[in-house]
């Protein structure tokens, strides 16, 4: 099995101000905010995961990173044994080429005075891909292959549906021939019927093609449709991670649990029916980050803060919780104790 990206303990904060000053004449240190606190996540080739969580919880944050746009502040992040940030100008080349980008914003990340033609070729001319005199055919089976005709090829992004808008975004990711795709909230906005078809499309084209797929989004429908992993974020940490169809038949997490019970439909943005506030991720208190919204919370569980671990001998799932739901105790061995490098795996 083949690593493609490894996240070890990955944390991103940013300067949000200064905090109180310390006595009479002391000074003031910067405050931050912690976006990503401590991420654990290992992608192989092949494997098609969602990355779920409510608004705020870091999907778009952690995107960034494993995107390369910006550094981690801390921890490691890894793409085929080698640090992101550190890979030189020939690897970023190849890194931008292998791993594609398909934004929620499809329309809004195409010039709107270049035709659907022109967008296609860019990252073909990029990479050298072709020969100009090859450019017209590639183009017309990349739209015959999103499930568009030729004559698109003439339009610009402004005559397009909403739902052509995407296929072009997935046709454009398609056309630098890349080994991963990252979709982020790409089927957001559209009615049922519409997402179903680009699900389909992006189900298909990963299976046809071998591609690595991390697709972000809110909805636990569209996760559990598509993706064969699902990571559930919260407040900047994975807080359960398995194969999708045994986290939603059996949630560990109470956050996850509670997922659960808030989506009765596609596209219904996340938001767990618990009481309590969320804890700020400026000032995230001691023991669980969860523990002021869980329904079964107990006295441990405001000291200690869990750590991401598996589930039993030999299992997939990996939770962080004291008290996972249905388990007596924490079975397993830490994460930060067990889990494989990069270089295990190669």
């Amino acid at each position: 099995m083949t690593i493609l990206f490894e996240l070890q303990d990955v944390e991103k904060s940013y300067a949000v101000g200064l905090g109180p000053r310390k006595g009479l004449f002391g000074g003031r240190a910067p405050r931050r905010l912690k976006a990503l606190d401590g991420v654990r996540l290992s992608i192989a080739q092949g494997d098609s995961i969602a990355i779920v969580g409510e608004s705020g919880s870091g999907k778009s944050t952690l995107v960034r990173l494993m995107l390369g746009l910006e550094p981690p502040s801390d921890g490691r992040l890894r793409y085929q044994r080698t640090e992101l940030a550190s890979l030189d100008k020939p690897g970023r080349q190849r890194f931008a080429k292998e791993v594609a980008f398909i934004y929620q914003d499809a329309r809004g990340s195409m010039n709107p005075r270049m035709r659907v033609r022109d967008i296609l070729i860019e990252p073909m001319r990029l990479y050298g891909l072709c020969a100009p005199a090859e450019e017209a055919e590639r183009v017309a089976r990349l739209l015959e292959r999103v499930g568009l005709s030729a004559a698109m090829a003439d339009r610009f992004p402004a005559e397009l549906s909403g739902g052509q808008v995407r296929r072009v975004a997935v046709a454009r990711a398609l056309a630098a021939e890349p080994t991963t795709i990252v979709a982020d909230e790409s089927v957001a906005g559209l009615d049922v019927s519409v997402q179903a078809q680009l699900l389909n499309l992006l189900r298909d084209l990963c299976e046809d093609m071998g591609l690595t797929l991390i697709f972000i989004t809110h909805d636990l429908g569209v996760a559990s449709y598509l993706c064969e992993r699902v990571a559930v974020m919260y407040l900047g940490r994975i807080v359960e991670e398995g194969p999708t169809g045994e986290v939603m038949r059996a949630p560990l997490h109470p956050y996850t649990s509670a997922l659960m019970r808030a989506f009765p439909s596609f596209d219904r943005p996340l938001k767990a029916s618990l009481s309590g506030e969320v804890p700020s991720p400026i000032d995230l208190p001691r023991g669980c980050r969860f523990a002021s919204r869980c329904p079964d919370v107990r006295p441990g569980c405001r000291l200690e803060d869990p750590v991401l671990t598996r589930r039993g001998e030999g299992e997939e799932r990996t939770v962080a919780c004291l008290f996972p739901i249905g388990v007596t105790a924490v079975q397993g061995v830490a994460l930060s104790a067990q889990m494989p490098t990069m270089e295990a795996h190669c």
